[in-house]
């Protein structure tokens, strides 16, 4: 009767030990998993634990520093049900979401919401690129990804003040509007202006496992020297100034063997 009253005691007391061992395994523990999902992001300065952890510095792949990241893991995640919330802030703006593992190949991130300052922000990821310019706004967004390829999607973006600086040139392009919905690997979206400022456009984009494709006009809405001379890299314009753009590809062409 002893001896079986000592196994049990050691036994609870192991139980005890494991659990502790579990609630307070630090920070680090998960770096490998978190970075894995970022493509390319490396995470710096990590305290807490791995079911609330902290990163003090976010690097890009270029070294620059896009700062904090917070997480928060359910512990169901022990029950093999993964949960995840993160964030990222820094002097660029915000960025937060929540991950849902739904089986071995499917993934769901949902309430993924952004409000940032792209120049602030593209300064950070390509300091020697054009850049960026204005405040991207995303509410409320979800995507189901299998793999990397979003099977489901629904999600709106607004770009505001929207603007393109280089060297030699800055482009003005007014407000502009993504709407995007996908379902069973096919997404289509729609790009257009607020019918307001320098630029007039409109355009579809459709992408699939097969192909994409993509129907896009635009033309400026005042004579605009500069923003007229960028429309026509993408090829000839119209009389009017005004650009279309169609184009269409499979498998083959994202391999190097396009065709149109």
């Amino acid at each position: 009767m002893l001896i079986r009253l000592r196994t049990v005691l050691l036994f609870l007391l192991l139980l005890s030990a494991l659990a502790w061992l579990v609630a307070y395994l630090p920070a680090s523990w998960v770096r490998p998993q978190l970075e894995a999902r970022l493509h390319g992001l490396r995470l710096e300065g990590l305290s807490g634990t791995l079911w609330d952890g902290h990163a003090q510095r976010v690097l890009a792949t270029n070294g620059g520093d896009l700062g904090q990241f917070d997480w928060q893991l359910s512990r169901r995640a022990l029950l093999g049900d993964t949960q995840l919330s993160v964030a990222f802030h820094g002097p660029w703006g915000r960025l937060s979401g929540q991950l849902r593992q739904l089986d071995g190949k499917r993934e769901e991130w949902s309430q993924v919401q952004m409000d940032g300052d792209l120049a602030e922000l593209s300064s950070r990821l390509a300091p020697a690129a054009d850049r960026l310019d204005g405040r991207l706004s995303i509410d409320h967004a979800r995507v189901v990804l299998q793999g990397r390829w979003p099977v489901e999607l629904d999600a709106a973006a607004q770009w505001t003040g929207a603007r393109l600086q280089g060297a030699q040139r800055e482009l003005a392009f007014g407000n502009l509007q993504l709407r995007a919905s996908g379902a069973a690997g096919v997404v289509n979206a729609t790009l257009q202006d607020d019918g307001n400022g320098p630029l007039q456009l409109a355009g579809h984009l459709a992408l699939s496992p097969l192909g994409w494709k993509y129907d896009i006009k635009a033309r400026p809405r005042e004579p605009d020297p500069a923003l007229r001379d960028w429309l026509a890299g993408f090829g000839r314009l119209a009389a009017d100034g005004s650009m279309h753009l169609q184009r269409s590809g499979g498998l083959a062409a994202i391999m190097g063997k396009g065709n149109r």
